[in-house]
């Protein structure tokens, strides 16, 4: 049978496993939904992430691809078989064919992600490892302004981690932040057109600062135009962190 180019949305709660990709470690996201494959086609099937994320890091909607002949008589079965086949905490919640040249990660064209704060002096036993617990009230308004700066094509270096590989370049389009509170829950919500390794979580960080009244929006435009790490607030915590979406060509 001719192959052909499965996607898969997958959800998953990356508190127990060591990142997305595959690694000696074999508890990865990665690592489990291709000997789930193996395990419906009896044999191994490389499969591509749209990007990683990190050890504890979620996934609202992560998208990947494999190429196999179809077996199952739907996608529905496919999707069914590969959740018989993998931990509770990752879920396959579609499953569709698509274009030959489509690929999860070279075929995207951005991603937004959300990063959840609990706001509240006691933490919520049902937010751990779900949100970063801060204890003192966060000026909203300050984060608010503060995160227009970010907004537009800039280069990110003083937001990023050292990944362990070359980057052609640390410039990257944001095209929109926005941060919004119910209660005491506070979601940052960032989109763009790529993320450099740890950026969010670095952003994050650094609006968090501003929200304690501990560093000027002055400042934070003085971090973003210095470009170099070491000058830059600490990453916010993985645990708060989830891959939201991602956008491709003649799809919203």
């Amino acid at each position: 049978m001719t192959p052909r180019v499965h996607r898969l949305t997958v959800q998953y709660d990356g508190t127990p496993f060591a990142g997305w990709q595959r690694q000696r470690d074999p508890n990865t996201v990665q690592g489990h939904l291709e000997r789930a494959l193996a395990q419906c086609w009896g044999r191994p099937l490389p499969l591509a992430g749209s990007g990683r994320t990190d050890a504890g890091v979620h996934a609202d909607a992560q998208v990947a691809t494999f190429t196999a002949p179809a077996k199952f008589k739907s996608l529905a079965a496919l999707q069914a078989a590969l959740n018989y086949h993998l931990p509770p905490q990752i879920r396959v919640t579609r499953a569709t064919y698509a274009a030959a040249a489509f690929h999860a990660r070279f075929s995207a064209t951005g991603k937004e992600y959300r990063y959840r704060i609990y706001n509240h002096p006691c933490h919520n036993p049902f937010e751990l490892h779900r949100a970063w617990h801060l204890p003192r009230p966060l000026t909203v308004t300050a984060m608010r302004r503060a995160a227009r700066l970010f907004v537009g094509e800039h280069d990110f270096a003083s937001f990023t981690s050292n990944p362990g590989y070359a980057r052609k370049t640390t410039v990257r389009r944001v095209t929109r932040v926005t941060i919004s509170v119910r209660g005491p829950v506070m979601e940052l919500r960032f989109r763009g057109n790529g993320f450099l390794y740890r950026m969010v979580r670095n952003l994050v960080g650094a609006l968090v600062k501003v929200g304690q009244s501990r560093l000027t929006i002055s400042e934070l435009q003085t971090i973003l135009n210095a470009k170099t790490r070491s000058v830059a607030p600490n990453t916010a915590p993985a645990c708060g962190l989830y891959l939201r979406r991602v956008f491709y060509r003649n799809r919203k």
